[in-house]
């Protein structure tokens, strides 16, 4: 320990002693400008609210009897043990928010000298429980992290207004727990990647900041533009999906923070020397608006992208508001795209912002803007997650392979959603239906819409893994494609392969191969809809049903179709994490397919219809099934045919020699050829392709495997050909 504190208060001696720098002094400045929300019109109705609730944050904070004579406050257990939270982060946090109200004009705690003493005197209590005599033990995060992350911007708030002593105190506490550069792993914990790297980034800017440490700020900006960087391991991935704690989805969990963070960053060093480099800007504005944008809808993200966040009662789309709005105000290639999204959600947006944030949302709301969330079709092929969107909805599919993992339960969250990456359909109109009136506690985790599921005991459970099968994939041409998965879920000996067509305002869905070795029933999940109305009308015709705007169909098959209407109850404690035991109650429709107990090569096909009537669905065609079996499924819509080959083989007259997933799209004499393969292999295959032209041969392909992206390939007769070279 000794040594640590040597090193702790060399840092401290060695950097005080430094002439404060032009780019420390533009970096405090900014940090300060951000959170006081500088030259922001105090007037407008969003900055009303905003110092409003800062203004209620701070009295509450300062409540009569809350903070001691000491410093510490009355309510907080300075003794207790971290682990998926800490009561003692409290201090931390209510000192972030008493700072800000501090220096933040327009509210009644502006300058206050009585605030300044009570922040003074919760500062000096820090050392005492969060000193260089304090040995960290339980969850490291807190220590390295999390307390860190509130400290640092409070000390810079009130830097001048507090004095010496106190000052370099927390400093030194500060510099003993987070380490010499934004490397550090700290005093316990791993060595920081992902989203960490970017936290503990915050913790030595601040402290970097303070102490006019110019090696200390350049790690930060050279960590920053790495985790900027698209990467195989944690961050951003090459397909602008994010990865967290290994091969896990987390756009809207850790990515979403992540993306809160980098952009706030942005602004707080933009003109100095540690600003984040031009390279560094374009990667992480295009993961702001091809993956972040593209997983948010009205004010959530969707539930497949936040991971064991689904657990926490107050998920909302904080992040990606917070993300979209401070990636607005900077230069790029895809702000107009951004700014779009940005407008879009502030539509919506229900809550109060922090004033630094109003400021922004004020002049978005200023400009003449566009309006819109992204529109059209994706797959992330290094997630294994497809988006599906059109105005006024979002659809999306969630698998797992050989190089992705399910889903995880650290800290105990997540009781229950081991299913969540086994064909997970998730389908929202707003963005609220799920998320806006408790929902999660009082799902049927064991029916999520779109999965086909062995049902037994522990079917909802917490158990996850990286896959055994490794085809999952999708193809696209931008505005619909095809996703498929051959599914082996973890826990369970069933099997199936399933897969999904997209076309516009329909989806198909196709499984076959349905075998289990086991006396439990086995069910296709066709949905699990929370009733925004009990007593909502659900209209059925000859093939089809609809209700809440939603129509779906039903292809001829084999298994019958259960349909019920429900009081589902549970309490977020069940889902781990929390400690809120109160029932919560929801109506559910669900509706699944029975394949019976220990099926043997079944299958299921249906059709979900987005946004439409009930009028609309008793005439409502369906897309033609052509396939639906070991070796492939395909179905055709038009002049689109989307097909899965499970194996090598030939199906409508296209032929490959590797398994792969085909969207097609005839125009004319043309065929414009979307291709993936869902091993994400490398090396080449073959695909045949047959003619449009009588007389005309078929085409044979030899397709880059490409490690899972799609391949575009126009193909065109002779006479084309020859007119267009003319």
């Amino acid at each position: 320990m000794k040594s640590i504190l040597a090193l702790a208060l060399g840092l401290l001696v060695a950097t005080t002693s430094l002439q404060a720098s032009p780019a420390s002094d533009a970096i405090r400045k900014n940090i300060v400008d951000y959170y006081s929300a500088a030259g922001a019109d105090r007037g407008s109705p969003r900055m009303q609210a905003a110092l409003d609730a800062l203004s209620a944050q701070a009295r509450d904070a300062t409540a009569p009897g809350l903070l001691l004579a000491n410093g510490s406050f009355s309510d907080i257990n300075y003794k207790d043990v971290p682990d998926g939270g800490w009561s003692p982060w409290a201090h931390t946090q209510r000192l972030f928010t008493m700072a800000k109200a501090y220096r933040t004009p327009g509210q009644p705690f502006y300058g206050d000298p009585r605030l300044r003493a009570q922040i003074e005197s919760a500062l000096a209590f820090v050392p005492s429980y969060y000193g260089v005599t304090t040995l960290p033990n339980g969850n490291w995060w807190f220590w390295t992290l999390g307390v860190p992350l509130d400290l640092g911007p409070t000390l810079v708030l009130m830097q001048g207004d507090i004095s010496d002593k106190v000052m370099n105190d927390c400093l030194t506490t500060l510099a003993w727990h987070i380490g010499g550069n934004a490397y550090s792993k700290g005093l316990v914990g791993p060595a920081p990647t992902g989203e960490n790297l970017v936290w503990s980034s915050f913790t030595h800017l601040c402290l970097g900041a303070l102490n006019d440490d110019a090696p200390m700020l350049g790690s930060v900006r050279d960590a920053m533009a790495a985790a900027c960087a698209t990467t195989a391991g944690d961050g951003i991935q090459a397909d602008n999906s994010f990865h967290q704690h290994g091969a896990q989805l987390y756009t809207g969990g850790y990515g979403g923070s992540f993306a809160n963070d980098v952009s706030k960053y942005a602004l707080l060093t933009r003109g100095t020397d540690f600003a984040l480099p031009p390279a560094s800007l374009d990667s992480f504005t295009n993961y702001i608006a091809g993956g972040v944008a593209w997983s948010l809808e009205g004010n959530y993200f969707d539930v497949s992208a936040i991971g064991r966040e689904v657990a926490r009662p107050t998920t909302t789309g904080y992040n990606g508001i917070a993300a979209l709005l401070q990636s607005s105000q900077f230069a790029s290639a895809r702000r107009d795209d951004i700014r779009a999204a940005s407008a879009q959600m502030l539509r919506s947006w229900q809550w109060s912002l922090p004033p630094e944030l109003a400021a922004l949302a004020a002049i978005e709301e200023r400009a003449t803007l566009t309006s819109a969330w992204p529109a059209g079709h994706q797959h992330y092929w290094l997630s294994d997650y497809t988006v599906h969107r059109r105005p006024g909805w979002l659809a999306s599919v969630k698998m797992f392979s050989s190089r992705t993992k399910s889903g995880e339960n650290t800290n105990g969250e997540n009781a229950r959603g081991s299913r969540q990456s086994d064909g997970r359909f998730y389908l929202v109109m707003d963005g609220s239906e799920y998320f806006g009136r408790e929902i999660w506690p009082a799902y049927d985790w064991a029916r999520l819409p779109g999965i086909t599921v062995e049902q037994k005991a522990d079917t909802a459970s917490n158990v996850y893994g990286i896959g055994t099968r490794s085809f999952a994939g999708g193809a696209s041409d931008g505005r619909n494609g095809v996703s498929a998965m051959d599914l082996q879920p973890v826990g369970s000996s069933l099997t199936a392969k399933k897969s999904w067509f997209f076309f516009d305002d329909t989806i198909v869905f196709l499984t076959n191969s349905i075998t289990l070795p086991a006396s439990n029933r086995v069910e296709t999940i066709v949905q699990q809809w929370p009733l925004a109305n009990a007593a909502s009308p659900l209209i059925r015709g000859a093939n089809w049903l609809w209700c809440e705007n939603i129509g779906y169909y039903v292809y001829p098959q084999t298994a019958s179709l259960n349909v019920t209407r429900e009081v589902h109850t549970g309490t977020w404690q069940s889902l781990g994490a929390s400690d809120d035991a109160t029932p919560k109650s929801a109506t559910f429709l669900t509706m699944w397919l029975d394949h019976g107990t220990a099926p043997v090569n079944a299958d299921a096909a249906y059709a979900v219809v987005p946004n439409t009537t009930a009028s609309a669905m008793s005439s409502y065609l369906a897309p033609a099934i052509v396939a639906n079996n070991g070796t492939a499924s395909a179905v055709r819509s038009g002049a689109a045919l989307g097909i899965v080959f499970w194996s090598a083989g030939s199906v409508a007259g296209y032929q490959s020699t590797l398994p792969c997933i085909v969207y097609a799209v005839s125009n004319g004499g043309t065929i414009d050829i979307y291709a993936a393969d869902p091993a994400n292999g490398n090396g080449t295959y073959q695909l045949t392709v047959p003619s449009l032209v009588a007389g005309v041969r078929a085409t044979t392909l030899t397709l880059p495997r490409n490690g899972g992206k799609t391949v575009h390939v126009t193909i065109a007769p002779p006479a084309l050909k020859r007119r267009a070279a003319r």
